[in-house]
């Protein structure tokens, strides 16, 4: 049995199969011989204008279509339907012991990592919440995925692929913490004016005992030692991103008087002993790119070279001020200020994924036709967004749902203002039950650059296998570092023997190995039993 995909031959086709087959870390070579693919082309070109052609569902989710897909009605067993909401046919399904697919999940992965997204959420305005609520992107992957092991099982055999985290973890969370401005300045008078014109006078009793602590020589906004203890208690670590901003402030535009009170300097000496200690404790010290910077690469090699002076050390990645972004603009100066992530791909007007993914990805620059350096970790919630969501918790544990089942990340953006309990009551204590509800649920939790490091040696970690009767021989390169791997079979194979790896979790149609380190010409051996 094939899975045959409608795929048109062009740029945008040949970076969603990379993009596929770079996510579950199949070899570049295992098209048509270990992964049973076969591309067609459609019968009718593919139109890309930049609207939303429909629908399919898979496992119960609602997924958007950006190029119609032909019909497939009475051509075999469905497996797979489009509709516009007005009519609807199939598009995929069993026929002549092939998987036919008229969806062009190829164009669709390489449209959507190519930015493809920006023009449809401009256009969408408020609408866009429903569809970025789930990572449709990764839906798509599942999908695809879904119609190879069906392949996989009529033949017998195992498909293997490089597990996404490490040690039969089920997802990652990435915690980090935009530090916009390190003592309270402004919003003394304009925190006040905003609750009195709400009627607010709960609020206003909270600034007042904020500004108690303020006189007895507590700075609301330090919360520094409070986020390290929260998250040592729990072994875990995250991300703090340091602002240099240099923003013109007018009088006359009230919109930038913001800048005026998030203007510190890296080397005072209360902010480079905080930079130190987070380094040494293990947390992340990282560039929170100014206001304007997302537009000036100057400005941001400028911004690094000044927070890697303050910390001593190098800095790897970080987040732009107001999540300003020009695609793909701001990333091409990141790469050439010699940042080597981001993690400014979300919202800060709503939850979800700006783009339908949860997994760190590459994005393709169409204008050089190459994915670029610049890890992109997408960001899913932002504490603003998620405290005016009329059922924030619920909202939530939907968005972990579907990140721990396409096994992806979910980014978490709580500002280290708002561990101050007086002026934002609550506030903590849902990033605390976050915490604590992730590591329930076997996710790994840790820093923006620990995410980096790993999926950049995952993306380096390569494999050959071969199954000959009973015995799957993996080779994994290098040899000389460990390998997690899964390995998916039909349910009436079962594992007899391991040598070389260890199992690390199974299930009745897969197992997820860790791999010994081995000498050159070595193998991971596993010998099934049953057909």
């Amino acid at each position: 049995m094939n899975v045959v995909i409608q795929s048109a031959d062009t740029a945008s086709s040949d970076q969603g199969l990379h993009y596929f087959l770079t996510l579950f870390g199949f070899p570049a070579g295992s098209v048509g011989n270990q992964i049973p693919i076969q591309r067609m082309r459609p019968e009718t070109p593919l139109v890309v204008d930049h609207q939303i052609h429909g629908w399919i569902t898979w496992k119960g989710a609602k997924l958007p279509v950006f190029q119609r897909p032909a019909d497939l009605s009475n051509q075999g067993e469905v497996l797979l339907t489009w509709t516009d909401g007005t009519s609807s046919y199939p598009c995929a399904v069993i026929r002549h012991g092939d998987i036919i697919i008229s969806l062009d999940i190829f164009s669709h992965l390489g449209l959507i990592t190519g930015g493809y997204m920006e023009k449809i959420l401009v256009s969408l305005k408020e609408k866009k919440n429903e569809i970025v609520a789930l990572p449709f992107t990764d839906y798509y992957c599942d999908f695809l995925f879904s119609c190879i092991r069906i392949a996989q099982k009529t033949t017998k055999t195992p498909l293997v692929h490089t597990s996404f985290w490490p040690e039969g973890k089920t997802c990652a969370v990435c915690l980090t913490h935009d530090v916009d401005e390190v003592k309270k300045t402004y919003q003394w008078v304009s925190y006040p004016l905003k609750l009195i014109r709400q009627g607010n006078f709960a609020g206003l009793v909270s600034q007042f005992h904020s500004f108690i602590e303020k006189i007895r020589g507590h700075e609301p906004y330090w919360t520094f030692d409070e986020i390290t203890r929260i998250e040592g208690e729990r072994g875990v670590t995250s991300s703090f991103y340091f602002l240099k901003e240099t923003g013109k402030v007018l009088l006359s535009d009230r919109k930038t008087w913001r800048h005026a009170g998030r203007r510190y300097n890296f080397n005072d000496k209360n902010v480079r002993d905080l930079l130190s200690a987070l380094h040494a404790g293990g947390w992340e010290v990282g560039l929170h790119g100014s206001f304007y910077s997302y537009l000036d690469v100057e400005k941001l090699k400028g911004e690094k070279a000044a927070l890697e002076y303050a910390l001593g050390s190098p800095v790897t990645g970080g987040r732009q001020h107001n999540l300003n972004l020009k695609i793909p603009d701001t990333w091409l100066n990141q790469e050439k200020a010699g940042l080597s992530y981001d993690t400014t791909l979300g919202f800060n007007d709503c939850l979800g994924f700006r783009w339908g993914i949860s997994f760190p990805f590459r994005p393709w620059y169409a204008g050089e036709n190459r994915s670029l350096a610049m890890l992109q970790i997408p960001l899913a919630i932002e504490d603003l967004p998620y405290f005016r969501n009329h059922q924030p918790w619920d909202t939530f544990l939907r968005l972990y749902d579907h990140v721990e089942f396409s096994h992806g990340v979910l980014t978490l953006l709580w500002h280290h203002s708002v561990f101050n309990e007086h002026e934002f009551p609550g506030w903590a204590a849902d990033y605390i039950k976050m915490l604590d509800y992730a590591q329930k649920r076997n996710a790994w939790i840790g820093t923006a650059h620990q995410i980096y490091e790993w999926w950049t040696r995952r993306e380096k970690s390569t494999m050959d296998w071969n199954y000959e009767g009973t015995l799957l021989k993996i080779f994994p390169h290098p040899e000389e570092e460990q390998h997690y791997i899964r390995i998916h079979f039909p349910e009436s194979m079962k594992i007899n023997e391991v040598k070389k790896a260890t199992i690390i979790g199974c299930d009745q149609e897969s197992c997820e190995i860790k791999t010994t380190v081995m000498e050159k010409g070595e193998c991971v051996e596993i010998v099934f039993t049953g057909t």
